[in-house]
């Protein structure tokens, strides 16, 4: 799913300082390695983020590949390109071009690549998301799945749900039911799933709105305000 999503996402694209785009990657988020061998030889496999130092160093969980994979694709000195995605604003996928510095065995496994000076960032989205602090609820059959909205606008929402819980898949409608808490208002954000990204122990789901839950979102949008960090419901005072 990852891999579908990096694909489809190709046009819009700037250059940006290697340190600020790592900075953008979520820890324990999904990402898409290529190795190139000096003959030439390209492999291609998903692994995960596990961070930076902030200075000059990435690490990377060791993909789940076969050992003679690994010794012939992953060595030090391999060119590594590294693409993700980041969820904040409008949205951006990350590409890096580095160099595979050290395989670390001992204590823990770990793939740490250099952290180049520049990034290409390819936007995803129109318009930017918005962070919330809200929580929605799906139906699904007779179960009802409280998920936690991490973001949204006024053309479409991210929400997360556990890593282990009921799967989604693209193109899945649904439906999640936000209810003011002062005033019992609901939203209903109408519209399908486009792309599912496991980020540490949840999965991210990234919805698209169809007319009416476009409309309803709006609606949302208007009766949210600024916490401090996020945007969340406004609070009725009562005369």
């Amino acid at each position: 799913m990852l891999k579908q999503k990096i694909l489809a996402n190709r046009a819009r694209e700037e250059d940006a300082p290697g340190l600020k785009s790592v900075k953008m990657i979520r820890h324990g988020s999904d990402v898409m390695v290529s190795v190139k061998t000096p003959l030439g030889h390209l492999y291609r496999t998903e692994t995960t983020f596990i961070g930076s130092d902030g200075l000059d160093r990435i690490y990377l969980a060791p993909p789940k590949i076969s050992k003679i994979e690994c010794e012939e694709f992953f060595q030090q000195g391999y060119w590594i390109t590294i693409k993700a995605i980041s969820e904040h604003g409008e949205g951006a996928q990350i590409t890096l071009k580095t160099r595979i510095k050290h395989l670390v065995t001992d204590p823990v496994r770990l793939v740490v690549v250099d952290i180049p000076v520049s990034a290409t960032l390819t936007q995803l989205r129109q318009e930017p998301r918005y962070e919330v602090n809200l929580t929605g609820i799906i139906q699904l059959g007779s179960r009802k799945l409280t998920v936690e909205l991490k973001d949204i606008s006024s053309s479409g929402c991210c929400f997360l749900t556990e890593l282990h819980g009921p799967q989604f898949s693209p193109g899945m409608p649904l439906s999640i039911r936000v209810v003011h808490p002062s005033s019992g208002e609901p939203y209903r954000l109408s519209g399908v799933t486009k792309n599912i990204v496991k980020s540490g122990n949840a999965n991210q789901c990234g919805v698209l709105f169809d007319v009416n839950g476009g409309e309803n979102a709006k609606s949302l949008l208007s009766k949210l305000i600024f916490d401090g960090s996020k945007l969340s419901f406004k609070k009725l005072t009562t005369q």
